[in-house]
């Protein structure tokens, strides 16, 4: 894959980069004052729908992340809050048959280019993100998209470290070109769901001597020694399928720690502020001891229904502009309502796959908190969301068209893939935005300073 490994580098190197600068922008933000009572959890109806509006789901099909190309991991993401919250079945299965049938975006990509399936560019993680999707409503795994997920995604277990840093195989258990604890829970879940669990005995072993002695795991592979609430939250997902004593109490010290790191107001802090992307793998973790966190789930599910917008939709992080961001939502509904990724199921016999939406050309329109809106197309991964009074944002430069995506699905993959971990994509891009204004900001402060100590004209026989 020869573009996804300088991305997945860059996110390492960017990530330990900005932690402080954005913790600065999140301490300097007002935090929000607690409206609701614990316990009183975000509406999944509307929420559901926001997820499947026309304007959010392209033809009833994918999400997007660029204009034009499908966001396959965003997309099995929803799929996987639907799947969770049932209320659209007919709009699921729409999206399962898409994915399961080889559909392509208007570029010809498919999911199965995603992936890389079948070729020296496979993505373990990536495979096991489809798989689990099969898994979850009822599909078999083996034959989804035309290939055998299980049997791809066994083979994508490395037998051993390659040479060097951040290459094809991080260590021995980690998966193929797999870059995140996210990436590794994922297909540990996937092989445990499938049941295999010889073929997924050395990634537990590995996921395991990734966790910190507090309890916390980082979001990276290498890992880069952060902790994070997403990544342990997924971790304990996986472990609860593990068998054997360790992994339970591997998964133990992860949610001890989870719910040691919730805040006055129910959230949880991610590198740019209490997100509401941890919030709800919180709550999906937490769940798995439900009795004993009871109050913290609580308190958790009230900061989710503060950060629902009238639309149905979430905003990015509590301390952000107001607005709905399709990535943060689907990670809302399906850890609101706090079943495992390893034991949900959505039965879809019998449904009825709904016709394609046509979509409309794009207009320009304006969301406002209070009132039911156009659903918004996110037009990079998680960057923030469309302000109250502000038309929806245009792509970054260059974004509408990643360079090669039209004849490249690994160069496509790699665009796409640098913005589908959740614990890093909506937090990532809040802490780039806050170190390019700050870097301008000192830019500016330097050059007036120059400006007052220097003369406005040469002087003789010395420097300007």
């Amino acid at each position: 894959m020869p573009l996804a490994r300088p991305v997945e580098g860059c996110r390492a190197r960017v990530r330990s980069r900005v932690l402080i600068p954005a913790a600065l922008v999140a301490v300097s933000a007002l935090v929000p004052s607690l409206a609701a009572s614990a316990g009183t959890g975000p509406d999944l109806a509307t929420g559901s729908a926001y997820l499947a509006a026309p304007g959010n789901l392209i033809h009833g099909h994918y999400y997007e992340s660029f204009p034009g190309f499908a966001d396959f991991g965003l997309t099995i993401s929803a799929a996987l809050a639907l799947a969770a919250t049932g209320g659209q079945n007919p709009v699921l299965k729409g999206i399962v048959t898409f994915l399961g049938d080889g559909g392509k975006d208007p570029h010809g990509v498919t999911v199965n280019a995603w992936t890389g399936i079948g070729t020296h560019d496979v993505t373990g993680g990536s495979i096991a993100d489809e798989a689990l999707l099969a898994e979850v409503v009822g599909d078999s795994p083996r034959g989804f998209g035309g290939h055998d997920l299980i049997t791809g995604l066994d083979a994508a277990v490395c037998a051993h470290a390659s040479p060097g840093h951040g290459t094809r195989c991080p260590a021995a258990g980690s998966y193929v070109n797999s870059f995140s604890v996210f990436d590794q829970a994922l297909g540990i879940l996937a092989q445990l769901r499938a049941g295999q669990p010889r073929q997924a005995a050395a990634p537990i072993r590995y996921l395991e001597s990734l966790q910190h002695a507090n309890g916390s795991f980082p979001s990276l592979i290498p890992p880069t020694g952060d902790q994070d609430v997403d990544s342990t939250a997924m971790a304990a997902m996986a472990l609860a399928l593990a068998p054997g004593k360790q992994a339970a109490a591997d998964m133990a010290a992860g949610l001890a720690w989870i719910a040691s790191r919730q805040e006055g107001n129910g959230g949880f802090p991610g590198a740019a502020g209490e997100s509401v992307n941890s919030a709800g793998l919180a709550v999906q973790g937490l769940t798995l001891r439900a009795a004993r966190y009871r109050s913290q789930i609580g308190a958790a599910l009230g900061f989710l229904a503060r950060e629902q917008n009238s639309n149905g939709g979430f905003n990015v992080t509590a301390a952000g502009p107001r607005g709905s961001n399709v990535r943060a939502s689907a990670q809302a509904l399906g850890g609101a309502v706090g079943t495992s990724l390893g034991t949900l199921h959505r039965n879809l016999s019998g449904t009825h796959t709904p016709p394609p939406t046509p979509t409309p050309a794009p207009t320009a329109h304006h969301t406002h908190p209070g009132t039911p809106a156009p659903a918004q197309v996110i037009a990079s991964p998680a960057a923030p969301s469309t302000s109250p009074a502000t038309s929806a944002p245009a792509p970054m430069a260059g974004a509408g068209t990643p360079p090669g995506a039209a004849t490249s699905p690994a160069a496509h993959r790699a665009f796409a893939d640098a913005s589908s971990d959740s614990a890093v994509a909506a937090d990532l891009w809040w802490a780039v935005l806050a170190v390019a204004v700050t870097g301008g900001v000192v830019i500016c402060l330097l050059l007036l300073r120059r400006r007052r100590l220097s003369p406005a004209h040469p002087v003789a026989g010395g420097r300007r």
